[in-house]
C-alpha cells in the first residue's frame, strides 16, 4: 500500500520527469519547463471556464505573504548556453514526461478522472499542489539562491510567476469596445 499523499507523488513525478535528462537538470531550463506546465494548467482553468489568471493569483498571494516584494530577476535568471537549451520539442517531451510521470504514480485518479468530473477537478488539484512546491526547489537550485533568504527566494518565484504566468488580460477591447485616440 502507498503511504505517499498524492500530492506528493505529483511533485515527485514532476520532479523525475525534470530529473531525466542534462537539460532539464539544468535548473533554468527546469524552471522553462515548470512555467509551460503552469501556463497548460492555467489553459486547463480557462477551459472548464474558470480564470486563467487563478493559478497566477494563487502563486502571487502565497509569495506576497511569505516573501520580499521587488526582487530583480536578473539577479536570478542567467542565460543557458546555446548548446544546453532546451528546444519546443525537447519542452514538449518534457512535459509528456510529467504527464506520465503523473499516471504511473497516481494510476487510479489518472483513469478515473478519464470518465469522472469530480476526479478530474481531483487530478487537476493534486498536480497544482506538486508543482508549485517544485517551482521553489527549482529557485533553490538556482546561483542567486545560495546567498538568498527564503524571503528571497519565494520573492524571486513570486517575480517570476508574475513575469510569465498568466494574468488577466481582460479590457474593454475583450468585451467589443474599441478605444480610439482622437
Amino acid at each position: 500500500m502507498n503511504h505517499h499523499t498524492p500530492a506528493l507523488l505529483s511533485f515527485q513525478a514532476i520532479h523525475a520527469a525534470l530529473a531525466d535528462s542534462a537539460k532539464t537538470r539544468e535548473p533554468m531550463n527546469a524552471l522553462a519547463v515548470w512555467t509551460e506546465l503552469g501556463r497548460g494548467l492555467a489553459g486547463t482553468l480557462e477551459k472548464k471556464g474558470a480564470s486563467p489568471q487563478l493559478l497566477h493569483d494563487v502563486v502571487a498571494d502565497y509569495c506576497r505573504g511569505h516573501g520580499r516584494e521587488g526582487v530583480d530577476l536578473t539577479r536570478w535568471a542567467y542565460v543557458v548556453p546555446k548548446d544546453q537549451r532546451l528546444t519546443r520539442p525537447e519542452v514538449a517531451a518534457t512535459l509528456r514526461r510529467v504527464m506520465k510521470e503523473i499516471e504511473t504514480r497516481l494510476p487510479e485518479l489518472a483513469a478515473q478522472a478519464e470518465t469522472e468530473t469530480a476526479k478530474e477537478r481531483e487530478l487537476f488539484m493534486t498536480v497544482v499542489r506538486g508543482w508549485f512546491p517544485v517551482g521553489l526547489d527549482i529557485i533553490r537550485a538556482l546561483p542567486a539562491a545560495a546567498t538568498a533568504s527564503e524571503a528571497d527566494r519565494l520573492g524571486a518565484l513570486g517575480a517570476w510567476c508574475d513575469r510569465y504566468l498568466p494574468k488577466d488580460t481582460s479590457a474593454p477591447r475583450d468585451l467589443g469596445v474599441r478605444m480610439a485616440k482622437e
